[in-house]
């Protein structure tokens, strides 16, 4: 019995939790074409707003591009088999063999880079734009996941239409107090 009440309330903790991550954050789709999809993310515990586009393969992989209030652009690569030590690391993308080495950071089961160079950024979404496929690599050039870049074109032109209403501001309002 006391075996059956550790199960259940080991289970119940994991749901209650992910219950109330769920409810933490709340996606609408606001776009799908091809092989993508465009979401915009709100936070309720900070009231912060975010963008995607991402790309899913068969393999379970996800090839995100998330765009961030104020003036943050990050790339994301997801795989629920990694386990990667918190730490910099360094990766490649090849978008139609042009290749980019991206000097970024991984942990668990995630890879990132936040683009802080405007021009390399903006030729690197022109060329995921008018590209077909991507291929991301260890710095080893071992390939570890594809991505199809089928509706990237019309999926990023949405991620930016989606980034600059969020980036917005309101130059009358001065607090979050209406009354004040």
């Amino acid at each position: 019995m006391l075996r059956f009440f550790i199960l259940f309330s080991a289970s119940w903790a994991f749901a209650f939790a992910t219950s109330a991550a769920a409810q933490r954050y709340e996606s609408q789709t606001l776009f799908s074409r091809g092989d993508w999809i465009v979401e915009i993310t709100h936070d309720s515990s900070d009231g912060s707003l975010w963008c995607s586009a991402q790309s899913n393969n068969s393999a379970g992989q996800t090839f995100s591009l998330t765009a961030y209030q104020p003036n943050s652009l990050t790339l994301f690569v997801f795989d629920r088999s990694w386990n990667i030590a918190e730490r910099p690391l360094r990766f490649l993308v090849d978008v139609d063999y042009s290749r980019w080495t991206m000097d970024g950071n991984g942990s668990g089961i995630g890879i990132s880079l936040t683009m802080s160079e405007a021009e390399a950024a903006g030729r690197f979404l022109t060329e995921l734009m008018e590209g077909r496929a991507v291929a991301v690599m260890n710095s080893d050039e071992r390939r570890l996941a594809v991505f199809s870049l089928r509706g990237s074109s019309a999926a990023i032109t949405s991620l930016f239409d989606c980034w600059d209403s969020i980036s917005e501001t309101d130059p009358f309002r001065t607090s979050s107090d209406p009354f004040n």
